[in-house]
């Protein structure tokens, strides 16, 4: 039996805006998915674990790889909303392992490819990104693949666009590499910089539509609106306050205005950060947010004076739930078993 794992990711800032060419920051978390493959007699791909229970013939995968690049094809036509993609999630791993076996030539044999996760459900944190790069790497090694750590990021931001649509690199390149990573448009860096201590992560709820559906109501509503130089802008004081060269509070407070501004943030959430400034404390939405609906995903809360009792106490007065976030310096990676 083979296993991987890939981290999960939190957006510092530049969510939504990461999509117009604006830089985003994120993080890779100790929140994980884990793939396991275990070798089978028979000559089908059985998919496994959460969410997952189904399997196809192996000479079905390139059929459906092929039915699915046509899918996206009339999504940028604007004949099939971004939902529509997929039908199930085990597509969009089986697409993943169609990809290298068709670009090695590499014939997969059959199995279970078991997926288990300890990321929150519908919170923004990159589990379908998580969920490619992991199996991307079990795949690598069926297929005799070698690929390097950039090939590897690009494959897993190719695969991704299904399940988002029109998206940026953020997630894949997170999951990826691991640690601070920054993406503005095509380029990526990973900067030498420490998140310190007093951050945590807030689940609001799961939103009711998916990140696809968000990114593209933004996008039918600003995609053409200058707001996304002042997300710009936000990013880069981010990344200065994260250096000792800006207030982090002023940054994330503003940041969450800018989110309000493109209508991500449910009003109940917005009533909760509103409760956290008056504490002393700021947070914003970390992910799509939600366009409709009372849950919002996950937050990103910043309070290093404050006992993490106090905040969990605070967090369940509404029903939300409060950790602290950890940062994941490695990435998608085997595990020995």
């Amino acid at each position: 039996m083979m296993h991987a794992i890939a981290p999960g990711k939190v957006i510092l800032s530049g969510e939504h805006a990461a999509v117009y060419g604006a830089p985003a920051l994120a993080v890779a978390t100790d929140c994980h998915i884990h793939t396991r493959f275990i070798p089978g007699r028979s000559d089908r791909l059985r998919f496994s674990g959460d969410l997952l229970d189904y399997s196809y013939a192996l000479t079905e995968l390139a059929g459906l790889a092929q039915v699915l690049n046509q899918r996206f094809e009339a999504f940028l036509a604007g004949r099939l909303p971004v939902d529509q993609l997929l039908d199930r999630p085990d597509q969009l791993l089986a697409y993943v392992m169609s990809q290298v076996s068709s670009d090695t030539g590499c014939l997969l044999p059959g199995g279970t490819l078991d997926v288990r996760s300890n990321l929150p459900t519908g919170a923004g944190m990159g589990s379908s990104a998580a969920a490619i790069a992991a199996t991307l790497l079990l795949v690598e090694r069926l297929t005799g693949a070698a690929y390097g750590a950039a090939e590897r990021f690009a494959i897993v931001r190719y695969c991704e666009r299904l399940q988002h649509g029109r998206g940026s690199a953020i997630d894949a390149a997170a999951v990826s590499f691991g640690g601070l990573v920054k993406v503005a448009g095509e380029s990526l860096e990973h900067p030498q910089l420490s998140l310190g201590r007093g951050w945590y992560r807030v689940a609001t709820g799961m939103p009711r539509v998916s990140t696809g559906q968000c990114v593209q109501h933004v996008r039918e509503r600003f995609g053409h609106s200058a707001i996304w130089q002042q997300f710009a802008a936000v990013t880069e004081s981010f990344q200065q306050a994260l250096g000792g060269q800006a207030d982090m509070h002023d940054v994330i407070r503003e940041n969450h205005r800018l989110l309000q501004q493109i209508e991500v943030v449910p009003e109940s959430v917005a009533a909760f950060v509103s409760a956290v400034e008056r504490l002393g404390a700021s947070a914003k939405i970390s992910g799509a947010g939600a366009v409709t609906g009372e849950a919002g995903g996950l937050l990103l809360l910043y309070a290093p004076d404050f006992d993490p009792v106090q905040l969990s106490a605070l967090c369940q007065r509404v029903g939300y739930t409060c950790d602290s976030l950890e940062e994941d310096p490695y990435g998608a990676r085997y595990l020995d078993n």
